[in-house]
């Protein structure tokens, strides 16, 4: 298995476990995150900054939202690693399922992540918290 690839089984099983430490040793300090466009709660922005992205992206998901992401396909794209995701989990405040596919589109600088463009479906997050 390719670098590229054993990372992201590693960045992904992090995720999953919110392994902070793992994280940070996989994404470079640098990182820039961008989370889709209409997600609830003013998450949908970029995150410059791994801390950034750890603390106010995914940390603030985490706040609102218990998920864990199941993996579906992961592709290497030589420099980027595509991953197709389902976040399933609930609203932490109700209760209510939630199941969302994702896109990560996750650069790579040949050691590390550097970068994620993330795709769902925004709708069915706002939906969750109605």
């Amino acid at each position: 298995m390719n670098s590229i690839l054993r990372n992201g089984h590693e960045l992904y099983a992090a995720l999953s476990g919110g392994n902070v430490d793992a994280l940070r040793e996989l994404l470079t300090d640098n990182f820039r995150g961008e989370l889709t466009a209409g997600l609830p709660k003013g998450l949908g922005r970029l995150y410059e900054g791994r801390e950034a992205m750890m603390r106010e992206g995914w940390g603030a998901v985490g706040q609102w939202f218990e998920m864990s992401p199941v993996m579906e396909q992961m592709f290497d794209g030589g420099d980027v690693l595509i991953g197709h995701v389902h976040y399933v989990g609930k609203v932490k405040r109700t209760g209510k399922p939630i199941r969302a596919a994702f896109a990560h589109f996750w650069s790579f600088d040949g050691q590390r992540f550097n970068g994620v463009t993330q795709v769902t479906d925004s709708g069915v997050w706002r939906d969750a918290l109605a």
